[in-house]
């Protein structure tokens, strides 16, 4: 148990990249518009259902974490192979670097499948690379978090929250093909969702 309880100082590492954005929004709600911004405010068709769907993913990741964590009857799993926790946290510290670098170049980031006046496409950074840097950080938090911690319900609540990362990327594409039209459509044809030159 000891060593499994730095897992959670991983994920607050992980959520702190998100506290800047957060402080900005608070001060201010409604940035100016840049050129080539979106024109009007709109939102993606069952934004709030898909959402929660991935809050979903993220409660029973949480809940296999937690239940490893402190079940201290429980027999440890053998490793995948040896230096699987260490393989976990370079994954669980990718995905910090990795949402940190996203959230430097997207000002315009919401929880929400949404889009506000102003809202500006984010085609520089790692959003050279993949189309949803902030969700592959996601998805890597839960397979870190696998890699630590192998067991049944964790890996249950990280396959949800990869689930949740791709449903939510693809429904935001379309409000985003919709918003932007073919400058969007031309940005996905040649950046790829999530792994550089595949998928």
């Amino acid at each position: 148990m000891r060593h499994d309880v730095w897992l959670y100082a991983f994920h607050v590492l992980f959520y702190l990249t998100f506290l800047p954005r957060v402080l900005e929004r608070r001060r201010d709600p409604e940035p100016a518009a840049a050129e080539g911004a979106a024109p009007a405010p709109a939102r993606a068709r069952f934004a709030r259902g898909i959402l929660l769907f991935h809050m979903v993913g993220f409660f029973f990741l949480y809940f296999g974490i937690n239940a490893s964590v402190f079940d201290f009857r429980a027999v440890r799993p053998l490793p995948l192979f040896p230096p699987q926790r260490l393989a976990g946290a370079i994954v669980l510290l990718a995905a910090s670097a990795l949402s940190l670098w996203a959230l430097a170049f997207f000002r315009s980031w919401r929880v929400r499948a949404e889009l506000e006046t102003g809202h500006e496409l984010a085609t520089g950074g790692p959003f050279r690379f993949v189309r949803h840097p902030i969700y592959l950080a996601m998805a890597l938090l839960a397979l870190g978090s696998f890699l630590w911690l192998p067991r049944p319900l964790v890996a249950l609540g990280a396959v949800l929250v990869m689930a949740g990362c791709d449903v939510r990327a693809r429904t935001e594409e379309k409000l985003l093909a919709g918003t932007f039209g073919d400058r969007y459509r031309e940005y996905m044809a040649r950046v790829k969702r999530f792994v550089p030159g595949i998928y």
